[in-house]
């Protein structure tokens, strides 16, 4: 990225989350491609001891508070004096977690201008709007986000959609599908479903389970891995020892591994009730992984049914295994939504957009 800037600016990004995937790898994307223009300073202010706080940036300055999540007040308070410290030309707010409401709160008491991203298209409160009207921009990484979050925002500047990004470097690996199967035990010939998501039941795992129900009725050779964690583990337990599918479907825990899996996996399947937009679904086009999604949030930017992807209706089960059963039976078709996909993703989702997009903003705040 080149340096368009008649003056250098100063942006200070909110970052509270405690892991580094989601939201918090986002931010990471955007401060390292900002770091390569001269045109910006950047400081971090993150939780201490969260892992975006061990993260190695170029020139970003990290600054780690104590902050025990959203009705922390003592953590507010430690965010606020390092603002009043630092006093950048602009604050980011990345995360949640009390992090929107902080940040609203810290623009308010310092007048300095704030973005605030927003990641989720989880409804809110009529209260949203009180928070959202103190920044000066709220910004969608989805339409589908946008739709939500624009009716709390009548009093907002600048609003808009700027997309998620994907690093194609780290997703784009070459295939190792004897890998693979060593590590997880797969037996030779079996064709591998994988899903990657909180173990929530609006990510729709048992929808998949019980559509691997059926499916091992028509094929011997299935696979099904379910990585993450969270509330809904024991039901999915219950689910596989009920239909006894435990040659079947496994559920693997949280995983470091993903771009080393994805390009291993025939089909990932995503069949979310709700979704932001969908990060994975942008790792999996990166890893020219075919994906069977459904059409929720801002996942119909990035899967075009039968384009780049197949859609079910959320909570379909017959449609889930109509689907998964043409990609077994189409390996030709199989492959091609996978690089159909792999083009829209590296052309439309790249962290160089993102950044350029959000260099623009910020310069569009500062110099209005």
């Amino acid at each position: 990225m080149s340096n368009k800037h008649s003056f250098d600016i100063n942006v200070l990004h909110i970052e509270l989350g405690r892991h580094l995937y989601g939201g918090a790898k986002q931010v990471t994307y955007l401060i390292d491609a900002l770091d390569k223009d001269s045109g910006f300073t950047q400081q971090l202010v993150c939780a201490a001891n969260s892992e975006i706080s061990h993260y190695s940036f170029d020139r970003c300055k990290t600054f780690s508070i104590n902050y025990k999540g959203d009705t922390d007040l003592i953590g507010f308070k430690r965010l606020l004096d390092v603002v009043k410290r630092i006093r950048p030309d602009v604050i980011h707010v990345h995360s949640r977690r009390g992090a929107d409401v902080w940040g609203a709160l810290v623009a308010k008491f310092t007048g300095i201008p704030a973005v605030c991203t927003r990641r989720v298209d989880n409804t809110e409160g009529k209260l949203a709007s009180f928070k959202y009207r103190e920044y000066e921009a709220v910004i969608s990484i989805s339409d589908g986000v946008h739709n939500v979050v624009s009716k709390h925002c009548d009093k907002v500047k600048y609003q808009g959609i700027i997309h998620s990004a994907v690093d194609e470097k780290e997703y784009g690996q070459p295939a190792d599908q004897q890998w693979l199967k060593s590590k997880f035990d797969i037996p030779q010939h079996h064709f591998v479903i994988a899903n990657f998501a909180q173990y929530i039941p609006r990510k729709g795992q048992a929808d998949l389970i019980l559509a691997m129900r059926e499916l091992t009725t028509q094929f011997n050779n299935l696979t099904c891995f379910l990585f993450g964690k969270g509330s809904q583990e024991e039901h999915y337990k219950s689910l596989i020892d009920r239909y006894k599918l435990h040659s079947n479907v496994k559920l693997c825990g949280f995983t470091n591994d993903v771009a080393s899996i994805l390009p291993n996996i025939d089909v990932l399947v995503h069949p979310a009730y709700a979704e932001g937009l969908g990060v994975i679904l942008l790792q999996a086009g990166i890893s020219k992984r075919a994906v069977i999604s459904t059409p929720v949030g801002g996942i119909p930017e990035i899967i075009k049914h039968k384009e780049t992807g197949l859609m079910v209706s959320p909570g379909d089960i017959s449609g889930l295994v109509q689907a998964v059963s043409l990609l077994i039976a189409k390996p030709e078709e199989k492959i091609a939504l996978g690089k159909a996909l792999h083009r829209h993703v590296k052309t439309h989702f790249s962290i160089e957009n993102m950044a350029r997009e959000y260099a623009a903003l910020y310069n569009q705040i500062v110099k209005a």
